[in-house]
């Protein structure tokens, strides 16, 4: 009997819950971390983003929970949620993940394992939207090449920052900073904002096509145009006008329109104009959010002093401190000759260039001609060498026994006013040997498309960017200007001091008046940046 009460007290024993009792937390995060050197660290068969600092962050703990602080975990909550109010998506962030479990912990109680989960979960989404804010969702040389920007820095021990930051409640205002310190940023934001308001309410009111619309001109279809100017903010009466003939306030009005899209203002409603306000609000809040994400990529901590020009604006601009300094329209490269984007230095400029065709333009361009016409380098001025740079007799070489696969020389273009570069060229050394430079062509700036080149820059007020750079308005004026043009001589100017360019292709941006603009996408882009942008985070093309 007592053998019996002995196998009895054995057997309740070894089964009862302390030799079956579930892994304490800190094993279940020691064996999501280290568990199988094969495989990641995941949640639910999930890899998480980061696989390198979440393991170094819960080492350096000893495996300890990390998001033991309401404070911490209510700001990393709001801080997820507002990602939408960046364009981004919460659920990028296991925003429902983490609330589930948060609310069934409150309800109930969650188990060890679920313990473990949720505090991965948490520190994964807060290095990610980090990331996200810093870097960009997508990988921009991933979608398009001729990419060549940097990407913004990351800080350094990851894993000891974030402790600091938890240790010191600082959630939100160390996720702030990794967003793009520029005005342009923020009134995107409003304008997102603003945008999707309006959209709940039911969006812009329609506008029919039809024939050009004119000051004086009395047609129906005038109201619909102040109330869709009314909707978008151009018309600034506090009551829409119900008159039918087409006044002087909304001649202005619709300028105002057309400079805010990129078009000719010429206060007309033509089928340009029409098309532009037919585009639905949908499609504008796309765009604002696809721009957003781009000046993620390139305007993290914008430089005292720079020069960009947006490529899809046809346009040049400088910023010191802050402040817009100097503006010109530009031509840029046409579809399939499409301008690069690139950051770069500009370090000296050149008056009276001369020109050196690219081989491209003079084998596939020129050379065509000079078969046709062998007179054709002298009547545009151009002169012809060999590879070391040595004169030759144009006159002397049949052109006919050359292609684009032996052609042996280098063609230059004479500085002059006859010359493809103008007058002037401002430079930045790059792999694209692209540059902004002056035009005789002037005709093109009054264009609304401007992609005409092959690929550089052509900016229309040259001398004024020149006396920009210079800032030094008692030697750099137009009288020493055009004593270097009257010389013929080809003169190199070396800048006080380099500026920073940068080469981007933005299709919404809004000025410090908080006034927003949309332009065209000539080089068809901004389709594969909504698409990928759209995708969630974990098995889309293009993300990390």
């Amino acid at each position: 009997m007592t053998r019996l009460y002995l196998s009895l007290f054995l057997f309740v024993f070894i089964s009862s819950p302390v030799f079956s009792q579930e892994p304490t937390v800190s094993e279940i995060l020691e064996s999501r971390i280290h568990g199988d050197p094969n495989k990641g660290v995941a949640v639910n068969g999930q890899e998480l983003f980061s696989q390198i600092e979440v393991p170094k962050f819960y080492t350096n703990r000893n495996y300890e929970l990390a998001w033991t602080d309401k404070k911490n975990i209510k700001d990393l909550l709001e801080s997820i949620e507002s990602a939408y109010d960046e364009g981004l998506d919460p659920e990028d962030y296991y925003y429902q993940k983490i609330q589930n479990l948060l609310d069934k912990k409150k309800s109930s109680s969650l188990t060890n394992s679920e313990e473990a989960d949720l505090d991965l979960l948490m520190t994964d989404a807060l290095i990610l939207y980090a990331s996200h804010l810093l870097e960009g969702k997508l990988e921009q040389s991933k979608l398009r090449e001729k990419w060549d920007v940097e990407k913004n820095a990351r800080p350094e021990n990851v894993d000891s920052l974030l402790t600091v930051t938890l240790h010191n409640k600082q959630v939100k205002p160390a996720l702030q900073t990794m967003k793009p310190a520029h005005y342009m940023y923020n009134l995107l934001k409003f304008h997102l904002k603003r945008l999707r308001g309006e959209a709940e309410e039911g969006g812009w009111p329609a506008v029919s096509g039809g024939e050009t619309l004119k000051k004086d001109m009395d047609d129906p279809r005038i109201l619909e145009i102040r109330e869709f100017l009314t909707a978008t903010g151009d018309l600034k009466s506090t009551a829409v006008n119900q008159e039918s003939v087409f006044d002087e306030e909304l001649e202005n009005a619709v300028k105002r329109f057309q400079v805010r899209h990129g078009l000719a203002a010429d206060g007309a409603i033509g089928k340009g104009t029409i098309e532009q306000m037919q585009v639905p609000i949908e499609k504008r809040i796309e765009q604002i959010k696809l721009n957003l994400e781009r000046l993620r990529w390139i305007f993290h901590h914008p430089d005292e002093d720079f020069l960009i020009v947006n490529i899809a604006g046809f346009h040049v601009r400088r910023f010191t401190n802050r402040q817009e300094v100097f503006n010109s329209r530009v031509i840029v490269g046409k579809y399939h000759h499409e301008s690069p984007v690139f950051k770069g230095e500009m370090q000296y400029i050149v008056v009276n260039p001369t020109w050196t065709l690219p081989y491209s333009i003079a084998t596939n361009e020129t050379l065509p001609k000079l078969k046709k016409d062998p007179g054709y380098l002298a009547a545009k001025h151009m002169e012809v060498m060999d590879r070391n740079g040595k004169l030759l007799n144009a006159s002397t070489i049949d052109w006919s026994q050359y292609s684009r696969g032996n052609f042996p020389f280098i063609i230059r273009q004479k500085a002059g006013p006859w010359n493809a570069l103008g007058e002037v060229k401002f430079m930045f050394p790059n792999k694209y040997s692209v540059y902004l430079h002056d035009t005789p062509s002037r005709s093109l700036f009054e264009r609304q498309d401007r992609a005409f080149s092959h690929g550089c820059i052509r900016t229309e007020d040259k001398w004024g960017l020149l006396m920009s750079l210079m800032d030094d308005p008692e030697t750099w004026n137009m009288e020493k200007i055009n004593e270097i043009l009257d010389s013929g001589e080809t003169t190199t100017i070396k800048l006080p001091k380099p500026v920073n360019i940068y080469l981007v292709y933005l299709t919404a941006v809004a000025d410090k008046e908080n006034n927003l603009f949309f332009f065209k996408d000539v080089y068809k882009r901004d389709d594969a940046v909504a698409r990928e942008l759209d995708k969630p985070i974990y098995g889309s093309v293009g993300t990390r």
